[in-house]
């Protein structure tokens, strides 16, 4: 992935750059009663923009309406209360069409659904995972980008200043 062209296409150019997950637990065998649902943003450039003040990576999940197993990691991964949490709290939903969002797709390189891409706020690739993922599989997802997230902002706080 080109990351300049990313930035520079999908964000726009006058933009600037500049927690672990706790185990979750077992799995609820109810549904809990208040069911939150995850907050999609459905623009990137005002996710982007989101993400850079907040300094919280963009979890980019890509779908489309005809995919079945799109559908089956929404309902029952993405709508599980604790990844809600962890989601709400440690980075920047945006969800993205596959048919509509072409210019993204490209530049992403996504080409099986259901697809999940985190960049950092600076659109760094921290994961790209393509295919369904339940619960404890999306909890690794995150642990690794959120791993290297830690690493990146490591290395940065060790390079002098220019």
């Amino acid at each position: 992935m080109n990351r300049r062209l990313f930035c520079f296409e999908i964000m726009g150019s006058g933009l600037a750059f500049t927690s672990a997950i706790a185990n979750a637990g077992p799995e609820p065998s109810k549904p809990a009663v208040n069911v939150q649902k995850l907050q999609w943003h459905k623009s990137l450039k005002a996710a982007h923009k989101l993400a850079i003040e907040t300094d919280k990576p963009m979890l980019i999940v890509f779908g489309a309406s005809w995919c079945t197993w799109c559908h089956k990691m929404e309902r029952e991964t993405l709508a599980d209360q604790r990844l809600v949490a962890i989601i709400q709290r440690e980075f920047v939903p945006v969800h993205q069409d596959y048919d509509t969002d072409m210019k993204v797709r490209n530049i992403l390189e996504i080409e099986r659904l259901p697809c999940t891409v985190i960049l950092s706020p600076q659109a760094d690739l921290l994961q790209k995972t393509e295919g369904f993922a339940d619960f404890k599989g999306f909890i690794k997802i995150l642990q690794a980008a959120m791993a290297k997230q830690a690493e990146i902002r490591q290395v940065q706080n060790q390079e002098p200043a220019r």
